[in-house]
């Protein structure tokens, strides 16, 4: 606010682009063929499995692995 207790004046804002209409396909054909969460959760694989099939840092960096 200024000293003078007057607001400053807003700033001409443009109004939104006018957005083209488009046909949307219906939802239950995009959905269609889609897995339930439950599918989804079924084939999914640990993260103990993924992470054995990354190289550890040593493997990465060339370093021999110590042995506890």
């Amino acid at each position: 606010m200024s000293e003078s207790g007057e607001q400053p004046p807003e700033p001409e804002v443009p109004p939104p682009p006018k957005l083209p209409d488009v046909d949307s396909p219906d939802a239950e054909k995009v959905l269609d063929g889609v897995p339930s969460a439950d599918e989804v959760v079924e084939q999914a694989e640990s993260a103990e499995d993924v992470l054995r099939g990354e190289p550890s840092v040593d493997e990465i960096l060339g370093r021999e692995r110590k042995r506890d």
